[in-house]
């Protein structure tokens, strides 16, 4: 078992380890969101079936709900533009997808709350210890997702996983932990590799499991399973937990002291970089990136309620639009960014990427706008202008949070040599989380109260301030970190 903290001291030991350890954090996280994204085209069905259950009784904590969630949809419905109204006006259905989007809020708001401390925590004890607490809390949820037999129960089991889900940013602690200035984004590519593979098969593998019948595993008709709606995919995805913490547990070394050991034979120079500690920066580094999932989760969020308004789109023409999305973000990350990020020639290939991200992003948000001034118009060819969009957005998730979160490690090791990277990523998550959180909210009242093209054209506009303000105020790699490369050459 890998219950050790390793850091070789030579160079070339030192870059096969980071390799091998990579790979390790790159297998474990891809079988982390793999199960995190089975549930996420069962989450309005699991709803539909506990209304069907206790809805209709305001004395749950799902009919109340519901009730609340159904005064609020009327309200919008009665102050929206004459554009948008179609989705509000199925009522129920609009009722569930709305109080599925709070639940995913309020998952967001607790990571936004858990993120620093897990960064500190791990800055504390260690990676390994850290990650393993937070695979028990994943395996919990999991087990109380299975035998949810009430809304009450669910919402248990959404809360718990809010509270526990760390691994994405302890992976990118861990890749920070082995790597140098010089691989850094690299590395971290192959966090977004690893979302853009889960995200395109996780949902997939939700809805073939979500047809199993429970009772294949369970011989005369036990009705532990029946509790839980789609229990087979929950099961799956417990399935899936449990092997990445035994693979985990059984190959993961502890990276906690790896870069500081690696770099002691010089430790004045990262004495002397930590004095000119860039705490205005990393803050900054905190706003842009709030600011623009702030923007990107909410116009993503209201994609579905734009097919469905605009174009008709069945639930199998929305999972071919969102499954194309995926398939580009990862052809782009295997056939771009690591190729860019691979070349040392490339100094500052991390402010790169972001920028083309953003500038990805706002372009897409653009075209789903025009797309949608041309359904006014009654164009024929409007669904175009919809892939294009679609387009957009997969280069922004191909590009712009991994390359930020190696940005904030690398500004990170400049001010405390390291030691603080935990809880500089933790603070950095945390942020974003904000920001996921209360976008979907945002965008969903523009887009109800002033239609859809005034809705993703704000948004393109906006994404274009933050992009210009990315540009205008973070320094380039070799204007920020470099002295990182006086360490590396006394090696």
């Amino acid at each position: 078992m890998a219950n050790i903290t390793i850091s070789p001291t030579n160079p070339h030991e030192r870059i096969l380890s980071a390799k091998r350890i990579s790979r390790i954090v790159f297998i474990g996280l891809l079988l982390d969101i793999l199960s995190f994204t089975i549930i996420l085209p069962l989450l309005p069905r699991s709803l539909e079936a506990y209304k069907a259950r206790e809805g209709s009784d305001p004395t749950t904590l799902l009919g109340s709900a519901l009730y609340w969630v159904s005064v609020l949809r009327e309200y919008i419905l009665k102050h929206s533009s004459p554009h948008s109204p179609g989705f509000l006006q199925q009522g129920p259905r609009a009722d569930m997808v709305l109080l599925g989007g709070l639940i995913g809020s309020l998952y967001s708001l607790l990571q936004c709350l858990v993120a620093p401390v897990i960064g500190r925590v791990a800055d504390k004890i260690g990676r390994r210890r850290t990650l393993m607490v937070c695979m028990a809390g994943n395996i919990a949820w999991t087990v109380v997702w299975v035998f949810a037999g009430s809304f009450e129960t669910f919402l248990v089991a959404r809360i718990i996983a809010g509270l526990s889900e760390g691994n994405v940013q302890l992976s990118n602690t861990i890749i920070a932990d082995v790597t140098d200035p010089q691989t850094r984004s690299h590395g971290m590519a192959l966090v977004g590799i690893a979302f853009a593979i889960g995200f395109t098969l996780g949902p997939s593998i939700g809805a073939y499991f979500a047809q199993l019948n429970p009772d294949l595993l369970l011989s005369g008709g036990s009705t532990v399973f029946e509790y839980a709606p789609f229990a087979m995919a929950a099961l799956f995805s417990l399935v899936l937990l449990i092997v990445e913490c035994v693979y985990l547990f059984v190959r993961l070394p502890e990276t906690l002291h790896y870069a500081s050991r690696a770099t002691n034979t010089n430790g004045s120079k990262a004495k002397e970089a930590s004095k000119s500690t860039p705490v205005a920066l990393l803050r900054r580094l905190n706003y842009l990136h709030f600011a623009y999932l702030f923007f990107f989760s909410g116009m993503e969020y209201t994609l579905t309620f734009l097919t469905h308004d605009k174009f008709g789109f069945t639930n199998a023409q929305q999972g071919k639009l969102l499954g194309f999305v995926g398939i580009t973000s990862t052809l782009i990350q295997g056939g771009y960014v690591r190729r860019i990020k691979s070349k040392p020639s490339k100094r500052t290939r991390d402010k790169s990427l972001v920028s083309q991200g953003m500038v990805g992003c706002a372009f897409g948000l653009f075209s789903i706008a025009f797309c949608c001034l041309k359904i006014e118009a009654n164009d024929a060819n409007a669904e175009w202008w919809l892939w294009c969009g679609a387009i957009g957005l997969a280069l922004a998730s191909a590009t712009v949070v991994n390359c930020l979160n190696s940005l904030v490690s690398l500004v990170a090791n400049r001010s405390g040599g390291g030691s603080d990277i935990g809880r500089r990523l933790g603070d950095f998550r945390s942020a974003g989380q904000i920001g996921r959180a209360l976008g979907p909210m945002f965008a969903c009242s523009v887009y109800w109260l002033s239609g859809a093209a005034t809705c993703y054209m704000a948004g393109a506009a906006a994404v274009s301030l933050i992009a210009l303000l990315f540009i205008a105020t973070v320094p380039a790699y070799n204007a920020t970190i470099d002295s990182s490369n006086d360490i590396k050459k006394s090696e």
